[in-house]
């Protein structure tokens, strides 16, 4: 039998790290998405592929190392994808257990180590961390070259050790005919069944939440937010590609026809900006409802200066009854050092409450602690989160991803950044948020874990909670509400502080 090309390994043993308590039924479990277009990418050109997902499926790192010898493939791809840019830095920490793993127990396995963080920090990442190769830049031909057995030279975007020295190939021009060359998903690689969607997404129908899929609908992102690292990935390119609308109405009719799909998110840096390829989207799913073949519950990213109120009657006939918002500060001032947008206070007033109207709902995200916030600015976005009574706000505490803004700047100005990277995780033991000119990492983390008590016991949120989802949906958020975090920033603290 001929020896398996690649074994792409999203990484296990991460869930309680990152979200302690809150790890059972209160989050997602995202399916790998820039694995299974990997997958396929490289599946299309002729080569073996098979996928361990050992984050979906509960895997130590001990079970793990023994199903990559199982599998024996020439090359082993470990991607360090979080779905958005964001989230991955947390998932280096048990990325590098397991490759010292890996390491300890099969000393001859070759490992190429892709993903949001090693193409922000290639250089560092490789003299850290125990693998073969890291791959920078989207990664999907550094994968394919590699396979194909190319000298490491003609490799794009590739890191090595050689004598001593690091070496390196530019990366690989971005795809930008996403239709044409990254045609091939290879759902049928994971285990589609296992996978669930967050508990805010799952609100209407809690039983459905593992008939869920996601998808990218587009690549890139033409906006420069301090924050976000999209950049690392994807070389400073402020545009966005597009797979065919129709392109991507096949996909989820196979998502629904094949896998009994119910619920399904879009995990676009901005689905809600270009008309252009939402628009048809949204008509081919508003036909195939009239129709009676199927409607989904849909969410998708939009900013509050790209969500028409004209288009909200077609988008929630789609199936779009959720969006996920970035709304990040109440304060004009603080918005403007993030280059969040030209929006203000009435403009997100006016969009929210258009979007209520027609029957969508919020995932809002909020931001505490970005550059110029103080406690009056922090309680600003506080009181407009309350006026906003999105269905489910997300609160975070402001960090620098490493390829974000604010990564560089924290490193030009000498402002600690966690030690380990599980530091990054927003619900972990171990986070450790921005300062800022006037507060303490300690202010930020406070505020913030204060933020999401006052909003998720509020009696009027339930309330409204209860009667828009019923008592099963307000039970399940009292119960989400119960759990408290430890944190480490707090130790020695006489206050308890709960998420």
């Amino acid at each position: 039998m001929e020896q398996l090309a690649l074994l792409l390994v999203c990484v296990g043993n991460t869930r309680k790290k990152v979200y302690q308590t809150l790890a059972g039924e209160f989050t997602g479990i995202e399916p790998p998405s820039w694995i299974i277009i990997t997958a396929g990418f490289v599946r299309k050109h002729g080569h073996s592929v098979k996928v361990l997902d050992a984050n979906v499926e509960n895997l130590d790192h001990d079970e793990t190392v023994a199903r990559i010898k199982a599998e024996n493939p020439k090359l082993v791809g470990i991607v360090n994808y979080g779905q958005q840019a964001n989230t991955a830095a947390p998932l280096m920490t048990e990325t590098r257990n397991l490759i010292h793993k890996i390491k300890a127990n099969d000393p001859g396995r070759t490992i190429l180590l892709t993903g949001w963080n090693p193409s922000a920090l290639p250089e560092k990442t490789l003299r850290e961390e125990a693998c073969d190769y890291v791959g920078e830049g989207e990664a999907f031909y550094t994968y394919l070259r590699m396979v194909q057995g190319k000298k490491l030279e003609e490799v794009p975007g590739l890191w090595w050790r050689e004598n001593g020295k690091i070496r390196h190939t530019p990366r690989a021009e971005n795809i930008q005919d996403l239709t044409a060359d990254l045609s091939e998903l290879a759902w049928d690689l994971v285990p589609i069944g296992k996978y669930r969607s967050f508990n805010w997404l799952g609100l209407r129908d809690l039983d459905s939440r593992h008939k869920y899929a996601s998808i990218y609908t587009s690549l890139g992102c033409p906006f420069d937010c301090s924050f976000c690292a999209i950049r690392a990935t994807h070389g400073g390119e402020r545009k966005m590609r597009f797979w065919k609308p129709e392109w991507v109405l096949k996909q989820i009719d196979h998502l629904v026809e094949t896998y009994g799909i119910k619920t399904l998110k879009i995990n676009d840096e901005l689905f809600i900006l270009n008309r252009n390829h939402f628009i048809p989207i949204a008509q081919g799913l508003a036909e195939r409802k009239r129709a009676g073949k199927y409607q989904l519950n849909i969410t998708a990213f939009a900013r509050v200066d790209s969500l028409k109120v004209e288009d909200m009657p077609l988008l929630k006939e789609a199936g779009f009854n959720w969006f996920e918002l970035g709304i990040e500060s109440g304060t004009r001032e603080v918005l403007d050092l993030a280059n969040k947008g030209s929006y203000d206070r009435e403009n997100i007033r006016h969009v929210v409450k258009k979007a209520h109207e027609h029957g969508i709902d919020f995932c809002a995200n909020y931001l505490f602690g970005l550059p110029g916030d103080t406690y009056e600015s922090m309680q600003n976005t506080l009181m407009l989160s309350f006026e906003l009574m999105a269905a489910f706000p997300s609160f975070f505490a402001a960090m620098a991803p490493p390829g974000s803004h604010l990564y560089d700047d924290c490193m030009q100005q000498g402002i600690p950044l966690p030690e380990q990277w599980i530091g990054y995780a927003q619900q972990g033991y171990e986070f450790a948020p921005l300062p800022t000119k006037t507060l303490s990492p300690k202010d930020v983390l406070r505020f913030r874990d204060f933020a999401f008590n006052a909003y998720f016991r509020n009696p009027a949120y339930l309330d409204m909670m209860e009667k828009k989802f019923g008592k099963r949906a307000r039970k399940h958020l009292e119960e989400m509400a119960s759990h408290d975090l430890k944190r480490k920033l707090f130790e020695g603290d006489t206050v308890t502080v709960a998420v």
